[in-house]
């Protein structure tokens, strides 16, 4: 007897690492690219580094790209190194702000963030800073 196409799949019942898990998804299930794949594309050829009220600390010409450091390293091409240290800048500007501090300091550093995503980047994007 033919399962009916209607009926929704029984639930993946598996041997996962930590013992038996179930899952919605069949292991033989495929997945829409386009809904799944992640997009590590940055549209321009211009990055800011910049700070905004707790979002940054890098932006493209369509706005904020994500601060995710996987995301950071996969679609610019960036040393861990640095994106470790434009993620505890942003920090940084946001416990500034919280505590009602000169963000002025902070600028220095960004100046100096900026000159290396310039260099890690090369000639792909014209890296500034926004204050």
């Amino acid at each position: 007897m033919q399962p009916d196409p209607d009926d929704p799949p029984p639930p993946y019942l598996g041997d996962h690492p930590n013992g038996v898990h179930w899952s919605a998804v069949r292991p033989d299930a495929s997945v829409d690219d386009d809904a799944e794949a992640d997009d590590f594309s940055v549209e321009g050829t211009t990055l800011r580094v910049m700070w905004d009220e707790g979002a940054g600390p890098l932006w493209g010409e369509e706005g904020l790209l994500p601060d995710d450091p996987a995301w950071l390293r996969l679609a610019l091409g960036l040393s861990g190194v640095l994106v470790a240290d434009l993620l505890a800048w942003m920090r940084d500007m946001d416990a500034a702000r919280e505590r009602r501090q000169s963000q002025a300091p902070l600028d220095h550093r960004a100046v100096r963030l900026t000159e290396r995503l310039q260099a890690e980047v090369g000639s792909r994007f014209r890296v500034t800073f926004h204050p």
